[in-house]
């Protein structure tokens, strides 16, 4: 794949946070006066599996509040989700079947950021290599205790992780094994809970996907969580994550192309508070019904931040934070790749034969029933069991603190029930992550040029656009032309088109329908509809 850079705005360095670690300390706060001890003694208050936290419910006053009862002067035993199940059993429930909490979609599935989930869930403590301590795991940045989730066990949820921006927690040892308990000495002395999760709250976890800031998504970065209105419009005008995306009996809006699981709750369309439709000028107006709105509106991604390219298996570097990982080619500045998108997506089934450049998630969709969509397009060197085909995951804690990677595939492969009889190989992946954030303002969006009359954009062929190479037996142009000065793409376009109504199909090797063009398609992000 080749990655193009704006010149002069490149950025590729090597070294980042590990996979699976939480995001603890990567938006970083003041720690204020931490509690006080329920213990004599520090190895006991490790031990601790609850812990008292003063409450106070964020909006202040008495009685009620905007609907929840406030928890002012409250002493609570916080023990996760079992505290909260007494007053709000609905909540609890609710959210404990959400994919939020089960993971649908990660649980079961290899990647090629974070490896295979359900050998490295648990949460545990990492060696550096300067023999220090740091919180592991994929359940760092899972909203529970430590344990898998199921629907059966909604006592292990951690509902603070989302309804208290100051709270704070950190892997013990029980002895039960490893869970989470809150970091009395990184948290304020009084917790103020939210009705909605505020912006870090959110931030915390989904900026940190992929082991490290903006490593994953490519958009999302913990600048985001006091951006300008230049890093983006609309966060840096005070809009929070859920005006967007709404949500539902805890089931949040909002499916990329890499996600699996649409709990069907609708995004709020861009046409709530924009009118698309109107706003444009006639020569744009026409796109609105087959390109998204963030394909014009986000030229670039890992503008604040830079973002993870690609992540390669076959060497280990150490990180700032003093651990092994994949070594990380990272880039800054892109421009996406772009694609036609249904709202459907394809994915690379755990356990099946992989082959040279398959794509791990894709989107779905053509010329004809898609939209036009920014992506983020990741590649990745990973293991590989040449017998069966298929990817093979690695023991992050054991990459993480000895950088064997040898070792890290052959336990990894055991722990997935791989025989590994012929050793294990390396081969070349992809996966495309849609860009919906880091949204300028709008002088900033492409102009006609930019997509038009520039190379290193769009590749219209790739995308359906291919002119036929001949008509009625001659080349195309001539069928119907003899000489002439040549003419841009908007006189061609707009001659044959809006002046004389010629169907696309006299000269490419598609045919739209006039509905197709007015009714638009994909899954709604931003679409008017």
């Amino acid at each position: 794949m080749k990655m193009r850079h704006r010149p002069g705005l490149s950025l590729i360095v090597l070294g980042i946070l590990a996979i699976g670690l939480g995001f603890a300390g990567a938006i970083t706060t003041q720690a204020a006066e931490p509690l006080p001890s329920t213990s004599e003694s520090p190895q006991a208050q490790q031990a601790l599996t609850s812990t008292y936290i003063n409450l106070v419910f964020k909006t202040g006053g008495s009685g009620q509040a905007g609907g929840f009862i406030e928890h002012q002067g409250m002493l609570l035993n916080y023990n996760g989700a079992a505290t909260c199940l007494g007053c709000h059993p609905d909540e609890v429930g609710q959210f404990t079947a959400s994919n939020h909490y089960l993971w649908q979609g990660k649980l079961g599935e290899i990647n090629d950021f974070c490896g295979y989930p359900d050998i490295n869930f648990g949460p545990a403590k990492l060696t550096n290599v300067s023999g220090t301590l740091l919180d592991g795991g994929c359940a760092t940045c899972h909203a529970g205790l430590g344990e898998k989730p199921t629907l059966d066990n909604p006592s292990n949820g951690d509902c603070l992780t989302c309804h208290a921006q100051d709270y704070r927690r950190t892997a013990v040892q029980t002895p039960d094994g490893w869970r989470f308990a809150p970091d009395l000495a990184n948290m304020p002395a009084t917790i103020q809970i939210q009705a909605q999760p505020s912006r870090y709250s959110c931030l915390t976890c989904h900026v940190s996907a992929g082991g490290g800031g903006n490593n994953k998504r490519g958009d999302l970065s913990d600048v985001l969580v006091n951006p300008t209105p230049e890093q983006d419009v609309h966060m840096g005008n005070g809009m929070l994550c859920t005006d967007c995306h709404l949500e539902q009996d805890h089931r949040i809006a909002g499916t990329g192309v890499d996600m699996r699981i649409d709990e069907g709750v609708a995004m709020r369309p861009c046409s709530d508070c924009h009118s698309p439709n109107t706003d444009h000028d006639p020569d744009i107006q026409p796109h609105v019904a087959k390109v998204a709105c963030q394909t014009c509106h986000i030229p670039e991604y890992a503008r604040a931040v830079s973002t993870d390219m690609f992540r390669d298996y076959r060497a280990v570097e150490v990180n700032p934070r003093g651990l092994y990982e994949p070594a990380i080619t990272r880039g800054a500045n892109v421009i996406p790749e772009y694609a036609f998108w249904n709202g459907q997506s394809g994915f690379y089934n755990f356990g099946d034969p992989i082959v040279s450049g398959q794509a791990l998630a894709w989107p779905l969709g053509d010329i004809m029933d898609g939209k036009l969509y920014p992506f983020k397009l990741h590649t990745a060197m990973l293991p590989q069991d040449p017998l069966s085909g298929a990817l093979i995951p690695a023991k992050a804690g054991i990459l993480f603190q000895t950088g064997d990677i040898n070792q890290a595939i052959l336990t990894g492969g055991a722990e997935a029930s791989f025989s590994l009889s012929k050793g294990y190989t390396f081969v070349d992946t992809t996966r495309w992550m849609g860009i919906y954030h880091e949204m300028p303002p709008a002088e900033q969006a492409l102009t006609c040029a930019e997509c038009h009359e520039a190379t290193d954009r769009i590749d219209f062929s790739a995308l359906g656009y291919d002119p036929l190479p001949t008509r009625n037996g001659v080349a195309l142009c001539d069928s119907c032309h003899t000489g002439g000065a040549p003419l841009t793409f908007y006189q061609i376009h707009d001659q044959h088109v809006d002046g004389e109504a010629i169907a696309c199909a006299e000269c490419h090797t598609f045919n739209r329908e006039a509905s197709q063009l007015v009714s638009g398609a994909g899954p709604g992000w931003g679409d008017g509809s």
